[in-house]
């Protein structure tokens, strides 16, 4: 199993601080988000990028993806930032992807991490023949990405967030069996679909065994006395260092590991979310989480 890292998740303000903490801890791959030296990957110019490509090739890094927050950028609060059905915002997407591939192409990075259209208010109470029409929708926009990217070489990657209309493992399996496009995987955020209400369990992998191209790993504490005889699993709390929390991580990684051996699995804490106590120093807090996710892998 290859484990990779989130390199703005490391502490360090600098690009080649967290190259060498990366390197340190024992990453062969990386994967770019923020803290690019003062960019994210959505503002770095492509210049900038080449610069930076010289110094990962310095430390014998590999990038696995370029994870973008600007693909149909999720709201966490207050209205959507974007109609999912103008049609201009779909091409806005899509000049937004030539960029990312591009940055993709500098940083010989395979993958490009984005996001499916937002959930619309409400969505839970809609009929079935409503979400039906609104999930086939969010599949043909984001296989339109998908061929985009196939012409580019590239696979794109959708993760599942909240505020998405792939909040969860089974509507992460809905969209690629619907979108029906190779170049179109997953990147799959075991813990974010708890805190969307989908604990994720050997069942719920189910939904997206052998479409996971990537993974983000993370720990979670289940939230004080939310488990009750009807939601036994109870409900999500707040992320916490993994091998030190409430969710029982071994059988997922250990089906993941058997029916999609390709995928990546990329840590990411969400240290500035810990609990005060679990706040070790990021490096620290890596550390224990490859420590960790390693030893119930190691067979």
């Amino acid at each position: 199993m290859k484990f990779s890292v989130f390199t703005d998740m490391l502490g360090f303000e600098t690009f080649s601080d967290a190259l060498k903490a990366a390197a340190e801890l024992g990453f062969s791959s990386i994967d770019l988000r923020a803290k690019l030296d003062g960019d994210t990957i959505d503002t770095i110019s492509l210049e900038k990028a080449k610069e930076l490509k010289t110094q990962i090739d310095q430390h014998g890094l590999q990038v696995s993806s370029v994870s973008s927050w600007a693909v149909n950028s999720c709201a966490f609060s207050g209205p959507p930032k974007y109609d999912s059905h103008d049609e201009g915002h779909h091409r806005q997407m899509t000049e937004v992807l030539d960029r990312l591939f591009d940055l993709a192409d500098i940083f010989d990075a395979p993958h490009v991490r984005v996001y499916s259209l937002h959930r619309p208010e409400g969505f839970d109470q809609w009929t079935d023949e409503q979400k039906e029409a609104e999930y086939r929708y969010n599949a043909s926009i984001m296989r339109r990405h998908a061929e985009h990217a196939e012409r580019r070489g590239k696979m794109l990657l959708v993760e599942n967030e909240p505020p998405t209309m792939s909040c969860n493992a089974k509507e992460l399996g809905l969209l690629i069996r619907y979108a029906d496009h190779p170049g179109l995987k997953i990147n799959w955020d075991i813990l974010n679909g708890w805190r969307a209400g989908e604990y994720p369990t050997e069942e719920a992998y189910e939904h997206v065994k052998e479409y996971v191209w990537q993974t983000h790993i993370k720990g979670a504490y289940r939230k004080a006395d939310s488990a009750t005889d009807d939601n036994p699993f109870g409900e999500f709390g707040n992320f916490a260092i993994p091998g030190q929390d409430d969710y029982d991580h071994k059988p997922v990684m250990s089906a993941i590991a058997k029916h999609d051996p390709q995928a990546v699995m990329t840590i990411d804490p969400h240290y500035p979310s810990l609990d005060e106590k679990d706040k070790l120093g990021e490096v620290e807090v890596m550390r224990r989480s490859k420590r960790f996710f390693e030893s119930i892998t190691a067979d």
